[in-house]
This record gives C-alpha cells, sequence and structure tokens, in this order.
C-alpha cells in the first residue's frame, strides 16, 4: 500500500522523532487509542494493518481517497 510506504517504508518499529507517531501508519498516541488503546499489540505489524485499515475506512472511506488527501496534504 502506497501510504503505508511513504508513512513508514514499511517499517512496523518505525518512530517520528518529532511527534508521537509511530509504526506502519503512523498513527499518534491519540489515534491509537481511538483504535485500540492497549487491547492492539502495536508491535505486531498484522494488528497495526487492522487499526489502520479501520482509521482509513473511518476517515476517508477508501485508501485511494486517503492517498489523494496525503497527495494534497503530506499526511493524512
Amino acid at each position: 500500500m502506497e501510504l503505508v510506504a511513504r508513512e513508514s517504508s514499511f517499517n512496523a518499529s518505525a518512530k517520528n522523532p518529532k511527534s508521537s507517531a509511530r509504526g506502519l501508519f503512523q498513527f499518534l498516541d491519540s489515534t491509537r487509542q481511538t483504535y485500540g488503546g492497549s487491547t492492539v499489540n502495536w508491535n505486531d505489524p498484522y494488528q497495526q494493518t487492522l487499526a489502520g485499515l479501520r482509521y482509513i475506512k473511518d476517515r476517508y472511506g477508501t485508501p485511494e481517497k486517503a492517498l489523494q488527501f496525503w497527495d494534497k496534504n503530506n499526511w493524512y
């Protein structure tokens, strides 16, 4: 998925030194709380992906629309 490539280069352990963003989808702390909090093993790429896909569906509807937003804003 292009968004994951842009956000983390498919590195499930990626961390942004300027924010709390981390993981494949670069979820901020607040987003992680909304999409599973402590019930998700955030070290597990599969669980990160499930949460990321739910986030994209909730916020943008489709990955294509999320990518269009990213193209305009350099974040999603």
